[in-house]
């Protein structure tokens, strides 16, 4: 028969059982909680961006991108067909009062590389046209990307979100370079106003100079070369020299020149006939 002290002793360990149970139960459900819980991934933001005016009264996102069986897009936590949606939305606003703009979405994906690496590419085209379809235009950007994850999947969320984002960013780029170059006859302000419509003024001055007037300061006269230029000798010459330089021109009263400068030779004329003689010579003839 079971005394009282073993009852009470076997009612004792079943409570201890139970609640060493109990506790372990609960760390088991907080683990599995922890491991469980979702990451959030915010979605691509370009609201802090002044957005593209563009002069057509409607823009319409087309999206024909063709899904592949070994695509990653749907796995992200925004898929990289729905990021261009959202730039589209945020950076394209139609001011105009007639005319349409198609965006269109030709490829988005995300594709594995290899166990740590991802590709990826985004196309677009921006058609607009006014109210007769005379007057059209469009641009095309295409961006792609390799992305190497160092501490996770390439397959994971993490590493998914990262791409999509970096190729949105440059998407975003690419587009308003090709829409400020190829468009620009289409863009407008935020009122509709054309932005082309005339030519703007701009100082191209430098900052703290006054703006240029009219000018007034009288043409600067050429010089032209002497025909007639001396070199001065590089030695130091004497005053006189300089004061009176030698003329080749003869003069009529002093033929052969200032006899200051050059002392005239003295007169020689030839003798008279009979008085040259021949020089006595004291040869010895041989017998």
């Amino acid at each position: 028969m079971m005394t009282v002290r073993s009852l009470f002793l076997s009612t004792r360990l079943n409570h201890s059982s139970r609640a060493l149970m109990l506790g372990l139960s609960f760390i088991g459900l907080s683990a599995c909680a922890d491991e469980t819980q979702p990451e959030h991934f915010s979605p691509p933001d370009f609201s802090y961006l002044t957005p593209l005016h563009l002069n057509v009264s409607s823009i319409n996102v087309q999206d024909q991108a063709i899904s592949t069986p070994d695509t990653l897009s749907a796995r992200a936590p925004t898929p990289p067909d729905a990021a261009l949606k959202i730039l589209a939305q945020q950076r394209l606003v139609s001011t105009g009062a007639a005319g349409q703009g198609q965006f269109i979405i030709k490829q988005a994906y995300l594709q594995k590389a290899s166990d740590d690496a991802l590709d990826g590419a985004m196309d677009i085209q921006l058609n607009v046209s006014d109210a007769h379809n005379q007057h059209t235009g469009y641009v095309h950007a295409r961006v792609t990307r390799h992305f190497t994850s160092t501490d996770q999947s390439a397959s994971s969320p993490a590493a998914l979100d990262a791409l999509t984002k970096q190729m949105t960013q440059d998407m975003n780029v690419e587009l308003e370079y090709q829409i400020r170059h190829r468009l620009a006859d289409w863009l407008t302000d935020a009122e509709g106003n054309p932005l082309s419509g005339g030519i703007q003024q701009q100082n191209l001055t430098a900052p703290g100079t006054p703006p240029a007037g009219p000018s007034t300061a009288q043409p600067t006269p050429q010089t032209t070369p002497s025909t007639a230029a001396q070199t001065l000798p590089t030695h130091p010459t004497s005053p006189a020299s300089i004061e009176t330089p030698i003329s080749n021109v003869p003069d009529a009263i002093f033929p052969t020149g200032l006899g200051s400068v050059s002392p005239a030779p003295s007169a020689s004329h030839s003798p008279k006939a009979g008085v040259l003689k021949l020089p006595a010579t004291n040869a010895t003839h041989a017998q």
